[in-house]
């Protein structure tokens, strides 16, 4: 028979693609089964490769003397579920998959599988954790196991603790002589801590699946007496004096230390010379007290119901003691939110240091509130302040060396954890201006808001239609005189203060320079005054000379028009009497 060339391509194109798709499924692999006892038994496993030919699956269970069990997925062709009670225990079934298309079948390998060995058990149910009898370091823990399973299945237990808020586990494996324990003992723990517990089991022999872990629970362990004594130190700001008033301080202890709940803290202060003892109970972390001149040794002990810790002991030297070497040398440096303090070690004597920070809100050596301190062991030359610390604000930071004769000298320095900018500028008023210069003066920013040590001062100057100039000081500078001004000129100066993290401007203010200098003034009032001096003088000269050529020019009476007075005297006695009146 003849076909069209074209035909005959297509025909070949249909057959090749009949045999490519006319091929039985892949065969099923990596078959497992999972068993919850008296629940179900599910199987899953591999189909292989995709062949793009709808192909069916069935799960075969087959036990001799017994027929087939078939079990068909519904919503899946790789798992299947059997339910109970159609599940036989402490028998062997041959297990296998039958994969199934148009072009054939194909089984899966066979498994020889007992239900039992592939159990999961449930969870176990933890009833109690508590405290051991008489066992300070000890958790007793009791359960409940799976209820569903047959006495003769034997378990094995994982059980795991924690610290509470813990991130890594410590797991036990329990596989004693019990087959059905249900209580242990987990010893070696700290006392008074609350632990975190949980356990999960299986099949005895190994075979099948581990149950999961069972709820999470917390017990406490049992106090014991604290295993180390409070940190000690006192304040004594009158050490030469005779009466001196001392505060004691010592810190809440640890509670990894305090192994319980501190009731409160028992004082010892025993005077050397006599031999004198005082006895103090307190609650409180500190205690105010005079002291005389002689040397004294303080010692305190914490308490709790179980029993007292280690004594601490402090050293108060004599008021005429010669004061004892300070470290060499203290610096400071910021270090991962923390200020890293570091010293240099004065000498081999030293037992143990103080290292004690407080807010300085000045710059005296006074501290604006109760300082914040702790013990750092003789083998460092450096510690790491980060409690009761935050940045911008400065902290004066000493450390003490401690001697078997008692504390050293203190060696201080002033830190901070993180600088800024000043919160405000520093307040610019004139103190005094002429015509070609003005001294300005600056108060120092409060050290509160400086958030960081001064490094210097800027000032800003500026008149109209000028550019503006500026001249940096020293942080020591309050004051400065800007020169070269311009007479009867209006200024605007701006004082701006700096640290190492940048400036900040204070309030503008604005002046005008004088007319005339100092000098010039001086000159112009003298001037003027003798020129008006002068004109005076000239013009009384003129008047009096006016006046004197009046009377020189007056006229001569003439004698002819002249008449005898009738009061003149007649006679000689008249005449003389009349000159004694004149």
């Amino acid at each position: 028979m003849w076909y069209p060339q074209g035909s005959v391509i297509l025909v070949m194109c249909l057959q090749f693609s009949m045999c490519l798709w006319s091929v039985p499924p892949e065969k099923p692999t990596n078959l497992s089964c999972i068993t919850y006892y008296d629940k179900n038994m599910t199987c899953w496993w591999n189909p292989g490769k995709d062949t793009h030919v709808p192909t069916t699956h069935q799960l075969k269970l087959f036990i001799p003397s017994i027929r087939l069990q078939n079990c068909t997925p519904e919503y899946s062709k790789n798992l299947c579920t059997i339910f109970y009670p159609n599940i036989r225990y402490y028998v062997d079934y041959s297990i296998w998959v039958e994969a199934e298309n148009n072009f054939g079948k194909t089984d899966s390998d066979h498994i020889v599988l007992d239900a039992m060995d592939s159990v999961k058990p449930e969870p176990i149910f933890i009833t109690s954790v508590q405290p051991g009898q008489g066992l300070s370091m000890a958790l007793i823990v009791k359960w409940k196991n799976p209820s569903k399973l047959p006495i003769v299945f034997p378990l094995k237990y994982h059980l795991q603790y924690q610290m509470a808020k813990a991130v890594d586990w410590i797991q036990i494996q329990l596989e004693g002589a019990s087959p059905r324990r249900e209580s242990f003992t987990i010893k070696g723990l700290k006392p008074f801590t609350e632990y975190i517990v949980t356990i999960c089991c299986m099949k005895r022999d190994g075979k099948g699946y581990w149950s999961d872990w069972s709820l999470e629970k917390s017990g406490t362990t049992s106090e014991d007496q604290p295993s180390q004594g409070p940190n000690l130190w006192m304040v004594n700001k009158n050490p030469k004096s005779q009466s001196r008033a001392v505060l004691i301080m010592w810190k809440e202890l640890n509670k990894s230390d305090a192994n319980g709940i501190i009731l409160g803290y028992r004082m010892q202060i025993k005077e050397r010379k006599s031999q004198s003892v005082t006895w103090i109970n307190s609650t409180d972390l500190e205690y105010s007290l005079i002291l005389s001149g002689e040397a004294y040794t303080i010692t305190i002990t914490a308490y709790n119901s179980v029993g007292n810790s280690p004594e601490s002991t402090l050293t108060v030297p004599p008021a005429n003691q010669e004061e004892l070497p300070p470290v060499l040398h203290v610096c400071t440096a910021s270090h991962d939110d923390q200020l890293m303090v570091k010293w240099k070690a004065p000498n081999s004597t030293v037992k143990k240091y103080v290292v004690e920070w407080c807010v300085a809100e000045s710059d005296s050596n006074h501290c604006s509130e109760p300082g914040q301190w702790m013990y750092e062991p003789n083998s460092t030359e450096k510690a790491f302040v980060h409690e009761h610390i935050v940045p911008f604000k400065r902290y004066k930071i000493t450390v003490y060396p401690l001697y078997n004769d008692g504390p050293g000298a203190p060696l201080s320095i002033k830190a901070y954890l993180q600088q800024d900018s000043p919160a405000c500028g520093p307040f610019v008023h004139l103190k005094e201006i002429g015509k070609t210069e003005a001294q300005l003066e600056w108060d120092e920013i409060p050290v509160n808001k400086q958030h960081g040590f001064i490094t210097n001062y800027t000032i800003f100057c500026k008149s109209a239609g000028e550019n503006e100039s500026h001249v940096t000081v020293g942080s020591a500078s309050r004051k400065h005189t800007l020169v070269n001004l311009r007479g009867n000129t209006l200024y605007w100066v701006n004082v701006m203060a700096s640290t190492v993290k940048g400036g900040t401007n204070g309030t503008a203010i604005t002046f005008k320079t004088l007319i005339f200098a100092k000098g010039e003034t001086a000159a112009i009032v003298s001037s003027t005054f003798l020129a008006f001096l002068s004109i005076t003088v000239l013009m009384l000269l003129v008047y009096f000379k006016i006046k004197i050529t009046q009377n020189s020019c007056q006229n001569v009476p003439d004698p002819a028009y002249s008449h005898p007075s009738i009061n003149s005297p007649k006679s000689p006695v008249q005449i003389k009497n009349w000159l004694k009146a004149s």
